[in-house]
């Protein structure tokens, strides 16, 4: 994801698609935009933007300043959600979900990614909110504080407020012992593309101190972070998903919960083991004929890896390649400098790899490339990537050994 850049985000959207977010966002109260003008419109608004601000800095400051300055940050926020938003991964959701809608449709076979999102943004606030949710929850996938489980399929899960929120509240309580509030927030959504149902839950933690700048004065203001809990079910097959902080009996009390709450009976969830991956057959480096797994890829490359020693788990060591891929990779590095008693192969497991996968150039285009980490206990970053790269990532795992082919996707 490129760094975010307002000025230059609103370069990429054309006049008309800018006009309908803009007069559609709480901003355009305090804006004067020539629309019809023949400036060019971004810079227009760009310029709007730069006014409004500088009448809040002057020494001339308008009545409405509190609420000038409530809408000058939702339009940074606002058009920074939209950018988070504007890849394939969210527009292929967006796509499933209004697969009926012909409004939607009609506006979607003409724009970018930028421009899908920016209207689904303002004419669709549920779905992109929904849509939001999701992604939040599959960077976290197969993170630290994520498990798997499998529970009875086909369960019909209550949509009650009074219901969700008192499953809300009882989360909380698992936070109360490490300084977190009563307080909490819950959202639930339905996932388009597989019917997967989830629940994302704000639970007010601990106080903390932050130090920023209100009106170009530094200050310190005391807040509660909230933190984020999240359950995704999918009714066909039984699967639930949860991101929890606390460990594995954390995790086993908000599914109980969930159990009680949301789907009104007790559930017995079996942890799903995932399997490991089998990093050590890359001890000796990218085989050749790796390459050759997808007519899309140019080379493959070990940017980083992580090794820890038979004699001692609680050591990692790090190695760490230019991205060059005339360079030596990580693993011809590890070669060159670790020592070892007896052999290589004995002495160090390979516990982690960032595998760098080059794409061959398209004629008239940059050539590209795409990254993703993988675990020797089973998990990876693949999840983030978009859908043609997941495919191709897969495949250089099954070509390098590291996954069965029967083991499909990762």
């Amino acid at each position: 994801m490129s760094i975010f850049n307002p000025p230059h985000f609103l370069r990429q959207i054309s006049k008309s698609a800018l006009r309908e977010f803009t007069d559609a966002h709480p901003i355009a109260a305090y804006l004067s935009v020539d629309w019809d003008g023949p400036d060019d419109s971004a810079e227009g608004v760009q310029a709007a933007i730069e006014a409004l601000q500088a009448s809040l800095d002057g020494t001339d400051v308008p009545e409405d300043a509190a609420q000038v300055g409530e809408a000058l940050d939702l339009w940074h926020d606002d058009l920074r959600r939209v950018h988070l938003l504007s890849n394939e991964l969210a527009v292929n959701e967006f796509l499933a979900a209004c697969a009926a809608d012909a409004q939607a449709q009609e506006v979607f076979a003409n724009r970018d990614v930028r421009e899908k999102a920016l209207w689904v943004f303002h004419a669709r606030e549920q779905l992109f909110r929904d849509v939001e949710l999701h992604l939040a929850f599959q960077a976290k996938a197969n993170g630290k504080y994520w498990k798997k489980h499998r529970i009875a399929a086909g369960l019909s899960l209550t949509r009650e407020r009074d219901k969700l929120e008192a499953f809300s509240r009882e989360v909380a309580k698992l936070f109360a012992k490490s300084g977190g509030g009563k307080s909490a927030h819950i959202e639930q959504s339905v996932r388009a593309t597989d019917g997967s149902v989830q629940l994302t839950i704000y639970v007010e933690g601990p106080v903390t101190a932050f130090a920023h700048f209100t009106e170009s004065r530094f200050n310190r203001v005391t807040t509660r972070i909230a933190l984020e809990t999240a359950v995704v079910y999918q009714p066909a097959t039984g699967v639930i998903e949860s991101v929890v902080k606390g460990g594995a009996k954390n995790h086993q009390t908000v599914l109980q919960l969930f159990g009680k709450h949301v789907a009104g009976q007790e559930i017995k969830p079996k942890e799903i083991v995932t399997a490991r991956f089998k990093l050590n057959e890359l001890r000796d480096g990218v085989p050749a004929q790796a390459v050759f797994v997808c007519p899309e890829v140019e080379s493959i490359r070990l940017r980083r890896a992580q090794f820890r020693p038979h004699m001692n788990t609680g050591i990692g060591i790090h190695m760490e390649a230019p991205p060059e891929p005339e360079q030596d990779d990580a693993m011809a590095l590890a070669h060159e400098r670790l020592k070892f008693q007896h052999t290589f192969e004995t002495e160090y497991d390979l516990n982690q790899v960032s595998i760098l996968v080059y794409l061959k150039s398209v004629e008239g285009r940059k050539p590209k490339h795409f990254s993703f980490d993988v675990r020797s206990a089973g998990t990876s970053t693949i999840k983030n990537l978009s859908a043609s790269n997941q495919r191709i990532a897969n495949a250089v795992l099954q070509a390098l050994d590291v996954i069965d082919p029967e083991e499909g996707g990762v």
